[in-house]
């Protein structure tokens, strides 16, 4: 039995060595020449700051055009995603500490709840705001190198969180009076006002 696990694992290795070698397509993450780096967009490097936006940029390669947006798409709203996360687990950490409530606290379990479900669909809100795309060669094929900038209405966001707390009395009234509450309050009105109401 272990002889035989053993030539498993050994002609597996070989075929995965063999279909590596076999596989010596384009290399789709070639080296940037001077021309993609005198190329790259400003806002790229230098990320846009508006009042209630929130913005992120990826960058992808591709022997497909559309590919290397959707991959560059797919990376900016990860970074986005990833930064909002850390941001919103720090509203759950002023939340428990503005308000006296324990780690095991129902309020604060319900309150984390409901700020996981609303962001994760807010997440969903972003939008492209920029694109630019360079062709490449690469092994004497074409390679298109996809940078994207992703806008997030952050207003929106924190109108849907609060919206979704003063639905729940008990948890309103548990954190309605931190700072946080007031702060998201600002920012929703900013919010109004700027969408005209």
């Amino acid at each position: 039995m272990a002889n035989q696990i053993i030539k498993i694992g050994l002609t597996l290795t070989l075929a995965f060595i063999a279909f590596n070698c076999s596989n010596s397509g384009p290399d789709l993450s070639p080296e940037p020449t001077r021309k993609v780096m005198k190329n790259i967009p400003d806002w790229y490097i230098d990320l846009p700051k508006q009042d209630g936006y929130r913005y992120e940029t990826g960058s992808a390669t591709s022997q497909d055009l559309q590919l290397s947006v959707n991959k560059a798409t797919l990376d900016a709203a990860s970074r986005l995603a990833a930064t909002i996360n850390s941001q919103m687990e720090g509203y759950t950490k002023r939340v428990q500490e503005e308000n006296g409530l324990g780690a095991d606290s129902d309020i604060l379990d319900r309150y984390s709840q409901v700020q996981s479900q609303t962001i994760a669909t807010a997440l969903q809100d972003y939008s492209v705001a920029k694109k630019q795309i360079l062709e490449e060669r690469s092994d004497n094929q074409d390679i298109y190198r996809a940078y994207v900038l992703l806008e997030w209405d952050e207003g929106a966001a924190h109108k849907r969180l609060l919206d979704k707390i003063k639905a729940d009395k008990e948890i309103y009234d548990a954190v309605r009076a931190s700072e946080l509450i007031k702060e998201m309050e600002s920012k929703v009105e900013a919010y109004r006002q700027r969408m005209g109401g």
